[in-house]
């Protein structure tokens, strides 16, 4: 599965995922993380962009698996 992260300003990233077990971790822990964008193929979802505040960089880092934010 597909994870990444990058900076949108200098108090917001942007966290893009494919996994499911990332998605629902997200909806049920992180109400601070919304949706930016879903992105589908036919009728099923197949990754979740959120926009998730700067101070949740170690957070966003460590759920999305993802060492350094390009």
């Amino acid at each position: 599965m597909s994870n990444a992260i990058w900076r949108l300003s200098s108090d917001t990233l942007a966290c893009f995922t494919e996994d499911p077990e990332v998605i629902a971790k997200i909806r049920r822990s992180y109400p601070d993380f919304t949706i930016m964008a879903t992105y589908q193929r036919g009728d099923q979802i197949t990754g979740t962009q959120y926009r998730v505040p700067a101070a949740r960089k170690r957070v966003a880092k460590r759920l999305f698996n993802v060492v350094q934010i390009t």
